[in-house]
């Protein structure tokens, strides 16, 4: 039976780096990227896990030392939000970065990064 968690999720927020300081902990969790369509909706394009969700959006904002290719490139075109939710431990954080990833399918993660582990039945928004 899979394991459930409820997220408390936050967020749509202008993915900035003034918004991720007023708005993102120093915490663990997990987020997702989105980016705005021309009809105005939100695709979700990247989600990851951190212990630190605000020193890790914070580094993905440094577009010219990010490593994935695909995530740089549409910061540079498009505006993007971001949304979180706290988790503090580590296995919870995979499972739940492993379910948000098979359900978004996001276009800008490497398939390979992310963890092999059994998804959490979680709360997508």
């Amino acid at each position: 039976m899979t394991r459930a968690l409820q997220l408390n999720w936050k967020g749509y927020y202008d993915y900035t780096e003034i918004n991720v300081q007023k708005f993102a902990p120093t915490k663990a969790g997990v987020y997702k990227i989105s980016f705005e369509q021309q009809n105005g909706k939100l695709l979700v394009r990247y989600v990851g896990q951190t212990d630190n969700l605000d020193r890790r959006l914070k580094e993905h904002l440094d577009i010219e030392n990010e490593q994935n290719e695909y995530l740089r490139e549409r910061l540079r075109k498009y505006r993007a939000s971001f949304s979180f939710a706290e988790i503090s431990t580590q296995s919870d954080r995979d499972c739940a970065e492993k379910a948000l990833y098979d359900y978004y399918e996001p276009l800008c993660n490497n398939a390979d990064a992310i963890p092999d582990m059994e998804p959490l039945n979680i709360n997508f928004t």
